[in-house]
């Protein structure tokens, strides 16, 4: 009985997706169900890149202060997506920064100095 195919026509088409979304090679072929360089390769015939997004580390002059409600908040909803704070954190301000949508999140109100 042949071996039915994992990586076809339809499945190469939404790996670029994947990509985008910020899933790592080695997630994406664990969650199509095959080895990494078998999704190298056949990504490399079809021209697909899985290199992610460009990643920055942001310098800061101290740390980032969070409620216990609010981060219990963000710990909730991305236990609920299977991803971490972090990674549901970096894509909130993907988002926010990409579509412009710093008014709407901050309800227009001015933001408070810092002490």
């Amino acid at each position: 009985m042949p071996r039915r195919a994992i990586l076809t026509s339809q499945v190469m088409a939404g790996i670029p997706a994947l990509v985008e979304q910020g899933l790592r090679k080695a997630d994406i072929a664990e969650m199509l169900g095959c080895k990494e360089s078998t999704l190298q390769v056949r990504c490399s015939i079809a021209g697909i890149s899985l290199r992610g997004l460009k990643r920055i580390r942001l310098q800061t002059s101290g740390e980032v202060a969070l409620s216990p409600t609010t981060l219990a908040g963000l710990r909730a909803r991305a236990s609920a997506m299977g991803c971490s704070e972090t990674r549901l954190v970096g894509d909130l301000l993907e988002m926010i920064a990409r579509d412009n949508l710093y008014d709407a999140v901050l309800d227009s109100a001015p933001l408070q100095p810092a002490e």
